[in-house]
């Protein structure tokens, strides 16, 4: 009989363990921009208080589709504030967990330092460059404000029609694209300029573009303490000095 109950503890504690597994860890779904940043914040989330976070990355528009189908994460952290709006309105997140959580910056990036950063003067046969790289603004918010500052300067439509516009899936491919010299010059986040990286940049002026607020929210049914404990820690003093440090803007 004792044995009997020894193995029927057992098999009870083999079903309370990956439950109390799940309770102590985050899963978020990160846009791509935000995700060097927020490996950093989760890496000392996780040293002060024990508790794992999972992360997936991708394009605003990929993560969303995701949700909407059911996958299981607690948190979203887009690239816009778009998306975060349409699942509010579908009932898919917590109520009133909605935030602005950084505000996007572009730049301009050239590898090649014969290539100028100055879009004003770019032309189709200048010397050393073939190809122009933004984030696809079909599913990636960076994409939207990119072709908005290429439209500006008149050389969307003249990229496009002569093939010399490189699409990255999201704005970490497109700044892969100019990292390996498959395109020589681009838009990417500033986030991604504090990375190690050859050539030059500069900041495109923020009027050419709607501004990219990025927003964060709480998945419906999903606001565990751990979720709070991550929030928590997320609006610190210190964090907010990170975020800053990687080239994002915070809300006043």
């Amino acid at each position: 009989m004792m044995r009997t109950a020894q193995v029927l503890l057992l098999i009870g504690l083999v079903f309370l363990v990956p439950k109390a597994f799940a309770e102590e860890s985050v899963r978020i779904a990160v846009a791509a921009n935000f995700l060097a940043t927020i490996k950093l914040i989760a890496k000392d989330f996780t040293k002060q208080t024990g508790i794992a976070v999972h992360l997936s990355n991708g394009s605003t528009g990929m993560l969303y589709a995701q949700i909407t189908r059911g996958a299981p994460y607690d948190l979203f952290f887009s690239a816009d504030s778009h998306r975060p709006e349409l699942l509010e309105k579908a009932g898919l997140i917590e109520e009133n967990s909605r935030f602005t959580y950084v505000t996007g910056r572009l730049v301009v990036w050239a590898r090649d330092p014969s290539v100028s950063t100055n879009l004003a003067e770019l032309r189709l046969d200048q010397p050393g460059f073939r190809f122009f790289s933004i984030a696809n603004p079909k599913i990636a918010p960076y994409g939207v404000a990119a072709r908005s500052v290429l439209k500006h300067y008149g050389l969307y439509e003249t990229l496009l029609e002569n093939n010399r516009l490189a699409l990255g899936e999201n704005i970490g491919k497109t700044y892969h694209y100019i990292a390996t010299g498959n395109a020589q010059i681009g838009l990417v986040a500033k986030s991604y300029m504090r990375r190690p990286h050859q050539g030059s940049y500069v900041e495109v002026d923020p009027s050419l573009y709607q501004p990219i607020y990025q927003q964060a929210v709480i998945l419906k049914n999903r606001n565990t303490p751990a979720v709070q404990s991550f929030l928590k820690f997320f609006h610190s003093k210190a964090v907010q000095e990170i975020i800053k440090q990687n080239g994002y803007g915070l809300l006043e």
